[in-house]
């Protein structure tokens, strides 16, 4: 895996903190200021069988951008529903990658 920030994995959770969060909730303007452009990794299955059936893909997150029913509230000039996140971190997913041992 990679990630951006000189981040690190918690050896205790297996977790990494966020990115951050540069949304200003108030003009709902944010800077693309975190994170990275490009990201580069290299990783190998280490359950990996050559006679197994495998499907892989790769992940990315954006930094947090602010939600769309902010801007309907700002514009609108009410208050967002409070149910709802005031941020989101769209995802992208690559094609699967397959492999078949036949």
């Amino acid at each position: 895996m990679a990630w951006s920030g000189g981040r690190k994995v918690d050896a205790g959770t297996g977790k990494i903190e966020a990115v951050g969060n540069t949304v200003d909730l108030d003009t709902l303007e944010y800077e693309n200021s975190i994170g990275s452009v490009e990201l580069q990794g290299t990783w190998t299955d280490p359950e990996f069988n050559l006679v197994q059936n495998a499907t892989y893909y790769a992940r990315v997150i954006e930094i947090p951008t602010p939600r769309w029913s902010m801007f309907d509230a700002k514009e609108l000039g009410i208050e967002s529903p409070a149910k709802l996140h005031k941020t989101i971190q769209e995802r992208a997913f690559t094609s699967p990658i397959f492999y078949d041992h036949h």
